[in-house]
């Protein structure tokens, strides 16, 4: 098959909805794919942010006879507090980077952390 033949080939899938075609002519046999989809050539954009672990233990949302009552949606301060990740006897705070509101709380009370392992998503303000 030439190249003038693919190039019609491609130029008509691509008007039409196929992703997929075969071509069979004698013993020769092409497969062509397209991927048209919107969805793959959409750039993705958001204005939220993680809070990463700061290292590798145990989260929890507060220190040891202390309370946070965190829920999404809650206004943030830059250097709040956010939870603490356990490290032995060592804590290490997990803090509002900004002013924002906290969107997403990727992480529950006593679970194991990796560093670098986002646990919260804000947007700023």
């Amino acid at each position: 098959m030439d190249v003038k033949t693919l190039t019609k080939l491609t130029k008509w899938m691509e008007s039409t909805d196929l992703e997929e075609i075969t071509w069979r002519s004698g013993d020769d046999k092409i497969s062509l794919k397209l991927n048209n989809s919107p969805e793959h050539s959409a750039a993705i954009t958001s204005s939220m942010e993680p809070v990463l672990a700061p290292s590798i233990g145990i989260f929890r949302f507060a220190r040891p006879g202390k309370t946070n009552h965190l829920k999404e949606g809650s206004s943030v301060k830059s250097g709040q507090e956010l939870g603490v990740v356990e490290v032995g006897k060592d804590f290490k705070s997990v803090t509002a980077p900004s002013n924002g509101l906290l969107k997403i709380i990727s992480i529950e009370d006593g679970k194991p952390v990796e560093y670098g392992q986002p646990l919260f998503f804000f947007e700023p303000k």
